[in-house]
């Protein structure tokens, strides 16, 4: 098992190319499993997660070829030849459970392993399954596997057109809709028979970045607005074809490197990164000081006569604050001027890196279950940390790169699963880092 040596004090300065959003492949990997028909995707990160999702479209009888050195990844399935997702698989993503929708929509059955929990809180599949079963689908749990069948239709096996709610719960007046189950709710209708209107749909660029896909398929998916009702609508079609098609930038890849140089008074250049996906995030770095220039190809985030400023975060979803960004934003927020307020609402144990940074001498107070003050202190100390999941392993890497001293991070296989050559791209920066592998 790796672990990553920090001596901080460096300061960063360079450029650093963005890949493919990693929740966004691991959307339109399990997308290409509707059509017989060869998926090239380009811009594709090389990450953990990719190689767990690719093993298990090759256990459905998928042909994959993963050009690393190009970044794209061919896959042609011109015949599922299993419908059962083994735990084995599963249980090492979360993210396996879009298979679930895309299985249902090509052969109109499918059986795949429910999700494990998720260390930064629990994430029910309820509203995947109540989506499938809005599609006319039977849908039952047996011996940990979600079993889905759906009616028959002209013979055949196919889900039917009908009304899905993606609504999770209503949180301060606001509709808090589910990502997942309208990532699988899609995948799962635009082969059916009919129309399907998904309300309180996600509104996240990923979705979009599926949604864009499936159209270059053949797809007949559609946005619209009902009032503060975000509504997709999609007319089912009888096959799609294969495609050719680019990831979007990954908006949190990008956000880690702009707090990077910001943090340690440098000046990165972000290349291949998207503005428009990240306005919030951009909002809220500005606000704290830093210097944000837009470029053809992404931005620049100058840090050096960056005064830093306490800035209170809410997370929300899109367009709000991004939740995968907050652990990042406030190991920043560590050494702002003043106190800074942070309210995760998606998550309740989004805070686990909180203990971490304290090691570290951060002066934060925990308010309740997703309520921290963070207290600006002038300078963080190396120790000893351990990363608890992907964001707060980029986060205590973010605070090891302007503590004093040798900062040793543990479990960093979490961040493996989200940034490419995270270490070699730092490096490249100016930043001390090393990798060296745990006594066994």
């Amino acid at each position: 098992m790796d672990y990553f040596k920090i001596k901080g004090g460096k300061t960063l300065n360079g450029s650093v190319k963005v890949r493919g959003a990693k929740n966004s492949i691991l959307e339109l990997m399990p997308a290409s499993l509707l059509t017989s028909e060869p998926v090239v995707l380009h811009n594709v990160p090389c990450l953990s997660d990719i190689e767990t999702l690719k093993e298990l479209l090759e256990n459905f009888g998928a042909k994959i070829v993963w050009d690393k050195a190009e970044h794209t990844l061919t896959i042609h399935t011109p015949e599922v030849t299993n419908v059962k997702a083994p735990y084995e698989i599963v249980k090492k993503m979360r993210a396996s459970i879009y298979v679930l929708g895309a299985l249902m929509g090509r052969c109109g059955k499918a059986k795949v392993s429910a999700p494990g929990g998720c260390v930064i809180g629990q994430r029910p599949v309820n509203i995947h399954l109540e989506a499938l079963e809005a599609l006319g689908a039977n849908i039952e749990i047996h011996h940990g596997y979600i079993v889905g069948v759906a009616p028959e239709v002209d013979g055949k096996n196919r889900l039917v057109g009908g009304k899905i709610n993606g609504r999770v719960r209503v949180q301060n007046g606001v509709n808090i809709t589910t990502h997942g189950g309208t990532v699988n709710a899609i995948e799962a209708a635009v082969l059916a028979k009919g129309e399907t209107i998904i309300e309180y749909a996600s509104m996240e660029p990923e979705v979009d970045d599926l949604i864009n896909m499936l159209n270059s398929m053949g797809a007949k998916i559609t946005r619209e607005k009902d009032g503060n009702i975000d509504i997709i609508r999609i007319q089912g079609v009888d096959s799609l074809h294969g495609t050719e098609y680019s990831v979007m930038p990954d908006r949190l890849e990008a956000g880690t490197y702009a707090i990077a140089g910001i943090i340690t008074k440098g000046v990165v250049e972000v290349q291949n990164a998207d503005l428009s996906t990240m306005d919030c995030v951009i909002e809220k770095l500005r606000e704290a000081g830093a210097k944000i220039t837009p470029t053809d190809d992404g931005f620049i985030a100058d840090g050096r006569d960056c005064d830093l400023k306490a800035v209170n975060i809410d997370v929300e979803q899109y367009p709000g604050f991004p939740t995968d960004m907050q652990s990042q934003f406030m190991a920043l927020m560590t050494l702002a001027k003043g106190s800074s307020v942070l309210k995760e609402t998606l998550f309740e144990n989004r805070l686990m890196y909180v203990p971490e940074l304290v090691r570290m001498g951060a002066n934060i107070e925990i308010l309740g279950d997703s309520l921290a003050k963070f207290n600006g202190v002038k300078q963080l100390y190396a120790a000893d940390v351990m990363a608890s999941d992907l964001r707060s392993g980029a986060a205590l890497t973010l605070a090891g790169l302007v503590a004093e001293g040798e900062t040793v991070l543990h479990r960093v296989y979490h961040i493996y699963r989200g940034y490419e050559n995270f270490v070699e791209n730092l490096r490249a920066l100016g930043a001390d880092i090393d990798v060296y592998k745990e006594d066994v």
